[in-house]
């Protein structure tokens, strides 16, 4: 089998000629042995040790050309302030955000007066100010998360046909990365905030999660009417690490819902990604019809119990197996080498793709990626 073949045979728990077997890797800085310069570069590396490959497409969104950001640094000692001012036809917005040196963009911003966008994992730990305070903020909404335009769309499909010519060389599938839902309360504030704000005022949680769902489908439905493979489909902030079963029942699941009814409707795949926070949703994550989640680590937050999942989750496959962070990144080769053991062990081998879905870190030692991939070669086959 291809590894387009393989991939998505595994995500729809269809037979397949061995369990396949992903990794990504960390960009900035990225791991020093990763020899490719291009996106052609890494799919041959890939495909010349075996590993199962996709071309991800990244579903960004700028702000509209009607959107002026100010950027203003302030220091006081040691501490770093970024102050910035979105000024749009509808309400102006303002945040601070306190900048420290393992954030690539702030540091570069501080740097550069370059402003930072909404999308980053970064802003929640660090916030001092946050830009949506008010229902009358969320005026800003349209310009800063703006409806899909028209070039917008030609410069998604350009992008998609050119992912879909480099991954038919190789022979790979091409998924895209869509990140609605939840995430975006993390994205725009504090994590307690994003929860008060949930709890307190519904209208403004659901206002906000209703743009941007409908901002994303309207990108997820272009590709898919292009031809895309699959969407994998963020959660990672959606879990019950932040929010109750029945806050996610309320918030998350309607609008997933609709994000699987429309990829489901085009006959692709639909991937949820989600790495911890995950057993007190079992009963919601059984009755949502995603075909694979992805990324539930088996070892950071005390541990998740992965045949558990497997049997509270029938039909659905699993993309994952092993922790990424504390397995790879600080185990030893024969900790990872038991690991995957486990992972195969507790997973079988029937719907389920081996590898985290965190990206390889710089700092992370290579030969537990190596001790991973010589486990999997021995477990592999059917």
């Amino acid at each position: 089998m291809t590894s387009r073949e393989r991939l998505l045979a595994a995500i729809r728990s269809q037979p397949v000629d061995h369990v396949p077997f992903t990794v990504s890797f960390w960009n900035r800085p990225r791991h020093r042995l990763t020899p490719w310069n291009s996106e052609e570069e890494r799919l041959a590396f890939y495909a010349r040790r075996e590993w199962d490959a996709y071309v991800c497409l990244w579903c960004g969104i700028s702000p509209s050309s009607e959107v002026r950001v100010d950027v203003r640094i302030e220091k006081s000692g040691e501490t770093v302030l970024l102050h910035q001012t979105w000024h749009t036809p509808a309400a102006t917005l303002h945040e601070t955000l306190r900048v420290s040196d393992d954030w690539p963009e702030a540091m570069e911003a501080a740097a550069t007066g370059r402003p930072i966008g909404l999308l980053c994992d970064f802003r929640t730990a660090r916030y001092l100010e946050w830009p949506f305070k008010t229902a009358a903020d969320l005026d800003a909404l349209p310009y800063v998360l703006p409806d899909l335009t028209r070039d917008d769309e030609d410069r998604m499909v350009m992008h998609y046909r050119q992912a879909r010519a480099l991954a038919d060389r190789f022979n790979v599938p091409v998924f895209v990365d869509v990140r609605p839902g939840l995430d975006w309360m993390i994205w725009l504030f504090p994590p307690q905030e994003a929860v008060l704000c949930a709890m307190d005022k519904p209208e403004i949680a659901r206002r906000i999660l209703s743009h941007v769902e409908r901002i994303h489908s309207q990108r997820i439905r272009t590709l898919l009417e292009e031809g895309i493979d699959g969407v994998i489909r963020s959660g990672w902030y959606e879990s019950a690490d932040l929010w109750s079963p029945a806050l996610y029942r309320e918030l998350a699941a309607p609008n997933l819902r609709g994000d699987l009814q429309l990829v489901k409707s085009s006959g692709k795949v639909c991937v949820y990604l989600m790495d911890s926070g995950v057993i007190p949703l079992l009963d919601e994550l059984e009755r949502l019809e995603f075909d694979c989640l992805a990324g539930v680590d088996p070892a950071t937050g005390g541990g998740t119990d992965l045949a558990l999942i497997r049997r509270r989750l029938p039909g659905k496959a699993l993309w994952g197996g092993i922790s990424g962070p504390l397995h790879l990144g600080r185990g030893s080769p024969l900790e990872v080498e038991l690991a995957v053991e486990r992972a195969f062990s507790l997973c079988g081998k029937k719907g389920f793709i081996l590898g985290p879905m965190v990206g390889y870190r710089h700092n992370w030692p290579w030969e537990n990626l190596e001790a991973c991939e010589r486990t999997w070669q021995r477990l592999r086959d059917m």
